[in-house]
This record gives C-alpha cells, structure tokens and sequence, in this order.
C-alpha cells in the first residue's frame, strides 16, 4: 500500500526521517555542551538599570521630608453640645492628642519647605524629618487654607538640598510622573505613573473644593500628602494631596503654577508684616541674556512705584545677589527691616534699549486700618468687642473676648446673607477673630469683590433654654459707596 504525505513519495519520506533523525541528534549535542559550558557575565548583555525614574528618586530624595507632630482635638462628652473651646461651656470635654503625618518637600536651600495646610493645621509642634535621620523644629511662615497650603521654616545650619520650581502650563497627558513621599510612615517611598488628566475639580468636604488639579495614577496614599509630584527632569510640577478613597490609581496634585501664585499672596511682606514695598512678583523669565523675575504689579504710591518700577520690569539682583526663584526674591524680603536700603537691579523690556538700572528702595511702615469700618463699608453691618455694655443690651451674663453684630443695616449684604444682631463672630476665612485688633487683620485681606465665609455663633433662649446654632455666612463684599447690594 502506498502512502502519500503532501505529495512525497515513500523512499522521499524515509530520507526525509533519517535527515530529521541525524538534526535531532545534532541539536541534542549542542544542547549538551551548552549546559556544560558555563556562560560567563561578561558575555551577558548589559542594560543601564538607572532608569529615568531611579535618577530623579536620586537627584531629589534628600529633599523631601516627613512632617511629624500632633493636634490636639476637644470635643464635649454631652453629644449634640458641642460648644467652642473659648467659652468652656457644654459640659466636662474629652481631649486627645492626634499624631500629624505627612510629607514635605525642601524648596530652597536656607531651610524653607512647602507641605499641605491640612497637615499642619491646629497642629501645636510640627517637626521635619529628613531622610538621613536630621530633625528640625519647623515654624509655620504662612499658610492658606483655601488653597490647601503651608510654608515652613526650619533652622537649618547649612545649605540643604532643595527641588526647582517646574511648569505645570506645558503638562503633557500621559507624561511620566515622579511621587515621593512618606505613605502610613513608610519615609522617602517613590512611586511613579503619568499625568491622568489636568484641570480637575474636587469636593473635599461639603462646599470646600480644590480646583483645577492635576490627576495622576501614581500611587498616593495617606502620608504622601505635601510631598512632591515630579517630572522626568526632577522638577517640582505639583504637590500631591488627596487620593479617591474608593478607586485605585486616582490621585491628584496642586499644580505648581498655583503653588507659585499663591507664594506670591502667602509670602509678600504686606502679608506677613506691617510694612510696605508695593512689589508683587510673578515667574523667571529671560530677555536678551538678562534673567530676572517679572514685576506682576506694582502697588500705587508704595516705596516701588515712587522709585519708578513698573509691571513688566524684571528684577535681576536683590543687594548684588541674582534672583533664582520667585521664592527666592520673597525670602530675601524676610530679612530686610524698615528703613534698611534694598538695592534693587532692574531691566525694562519695553525700552527702546535694554540697559540694566538700579534703584534704592525701603520698607515703609504699613498702619492697621480699622476693621469695624471695613466691616461696616463691605457687609453694612456694625461689630464691637462683647464689653459689659454690649453682654448686657444682648442678654449675655458677662463681657467675653469674643466680636458680636451690633447692627444691621436693612438691604445690605448682611441682612441679605441670614446675619441678625446678637450674633457671634468666631471666625472669617478660617481665622479666629477674638477682638478688634484679630478683625482688622482678616479684613484688610479683603478686597470688594471677594467672597468672604464668616463663621457665626446664634444663641436662643427656647423651651429648654439656652439653644446655639453654627453656621457659615458666604458675603460678597460690596462697598456701600457702590450703590445696590447684591450677593
């Protein structure tokens, strides 16, 4: 019987079985005398295991912190009375102390670190811990809630290592990012992923909302919070600061452009202190070799505008020192007293010729303004201190440090918010107000236009007594001088 297999005769496939055969064996020896012949490394072929990511890990480490410390938080053992701690009322309080943990990240060499408001906050000792064991006491500069960041200051006796100020403008989605941090205490842990999106909107808690973040699949977890979101070039582009609870892989990051402009609002001396330069600064930038920070605005009759500077200028050199960050420029500011000269290098870019000028400006005393009358001009509503006077007319046993309303004014922006006389001010934007001098410093922040939360305190005498209520009046501040009140 013949057989055909695809096509080939008989004596065609016994041939074709004895060259399979002979290859089989020949393959077999090979394979032998492989395994007995030791492959040396050298013959293995090298890849270069430091990868993008583990040179940033390197380059920058030694710059991210943990920040530790503890809060303590009151709370009263009669559920549903919970009174504020300044007036000791409401019954016996259970007090404890809660640990603080999060992360940080260095910003400039002379000890200066960004983290999240929200892990300083309330917090009565805050410590920096640096990777290599170093533990510094930290001072909170300034901090702002609304946009959920802190500045610190450590003692630092040597120039430390610190990470750039990037761009987040140029984002690319899908672009590599870095995260270092300190996830449940486990110190300097990196993860990386990419940019998942940007411009994203979050609720964090009820009507508090933290916008235009970057999103990340980088892994955050608690404990990275303040800590840097990095690019592949080891620049600071974001700081991480929440994750999704209920999903994996979604986290998000303050860019660095916000965190940049509000340095701007957190850092300038009129903020920090009772002085006045009049210089608002915005990013570096280049113009035919000269670097130098841009001159945002320029505030009317300060010390800057008497000197001739104008928006658009750029700064050079603060004392004979280049300026490298804008961070840079606003410590610099730190140190300088009133009346102390500052020598101020600048160049116009809108001259007809670029030429590098100098000017000598000071630091000028800055006056409290009265924060009754402000009070009064943006919510049309009188305030005082809670004197023996005022507890009497409104029914209170005693004087408190505390501010009260003591008048109305009917169609103005208070009365449109809910705000009644008697009422209790504890607090405006997040910060306790106890008397006047407390006021005037939260409202000379206020500018007409801004949307101003005041937390207020109404006590009522019902069936079973004294009943307080807390809540939060939103105003928009409208001057009286502008004509109709509006919301």
């Amino acid at each position: 019987m013949s057989y055909v297999v695809c096509g080939m005769s008989h004596r065609e496939v016994r041939a074709v079985r004895r060259i399979s055969l002979f290859s089989v064996l020949t393959v077999a020896a090979f394979f032998v005398i492989g395994l007995l012949t030791p492959v040396r490394a050298s013959d293995k072929p090298a890849y270069d295991r430091r990868t993008p990511v583990v040179k940033v890990y390197q380059d920058t480490h030694q710059a991210v912190v943990n920040i530790a410390g503890e809060r303590r938080v009151s709370t009263s053992v009669w559920p549903g009375f919970d009174w504020p701690d300044m007036f000791d009322l409401g019954g016996p309080r259970d007090q404890r102390q809660v640990a603080v943990l999060g992360s940080g990240v260095v910003v400039h060499e002379d000890g200066y670190v960004i983290t999240n408001a929200h892990v300083i906050k309330s917090a009565e000792r805050i410590k920096v811990v640096f990777s290599d064991g170093g533990e510094f006491a930290a001072e909170v500069i300034s901090a702002d809630e609304n946009k959920d960041l802190a500045f610190l200051r450590i003692p630092a006796q040597k120039k430390l290592p610190f990470i750039h100020l990037g761009r987040s403008n140029d984002l690319m989605i899908g672009e590599t990012v870095i995260a270092i941090g300190n996830p449940y205490g486990y110190s300097n842990t990196v993860t990386s992923g990419v940019v998942s999106a940007v411009g994203r909107d979050i609720e964090i808690t009820e009507d508090f909302w933290l916008r235009g973040l970057i999103q990340t699949d980088a892994p955050i977890n608690p404990g990275n919070s303040g800590g840097p979101l990095l690019n592949i070039n080891g620049e600071l582009i974001g700081i991480n600061t929440a994750v999704r609870a209920e999903a994996e892989n979604i986290g998000f990051a303050i860019p660095v452009d916000t965190l940049a402009d509000n340095l701007r609002d957190m850092l300038m001396p009129e903020k920090l202190r009772r002085v006045r330069l009049g210089l608002s600064m915005g990013r570096m930038k280049r113009v035919s070799g000269y670097s130098g920070l841009v001159v945002d605005s320029v505030s009317k009759e300060s010390p800057a505008d008497e000197k001739g500077i104008v928006a658009g200028d750029i700064i050079l050199e603060i004392d004979g020192q280049r300026l490298t960050s804008i961070i840079d420029f606003y410590i610099k500011m730190m140190s300088k007293e009133i009346g102390e000269p500052i020598k101020v290098a600048f160049v116009r870019p809108s001259a007809s010729r670029l030429q590098k000028q100098t000017v000598e400006l000071t630091m000028e005393h800055r006056p409290l303004p009265d924060g009754r009358r402000l009070v009064t001009r943006f919510f049309q509503m009188q305030v005082s201190e809670l004197t023996e006077q005022a507890a009497r007319k409104f029914g209170f046993q005693s004087a408190y440090p505390i501010l009260i309303v003591t008048e109305i004014e009917r169609g103005g922006i208070a009365e449109q918010a809910g705000l009644d006389e008697g009422d209790l001010i504890l607090q405006i934007n997040h910060a306790t107000v106890r008397d006047v001098r407390e006021l005037s410093q939260e409202m000379e922040k206020v500018n007409a236009g801004d949307l101003v939360e005041v937390k207020i305190m109404r006590i009522a005498v019902g069936i079973f007594g004294q009943v307080q209520r807390q809540y939060i009046a939103r105003l928009k501040a409208r001057s009286s001088e502008s004509g109709r009140y509006s919301l």
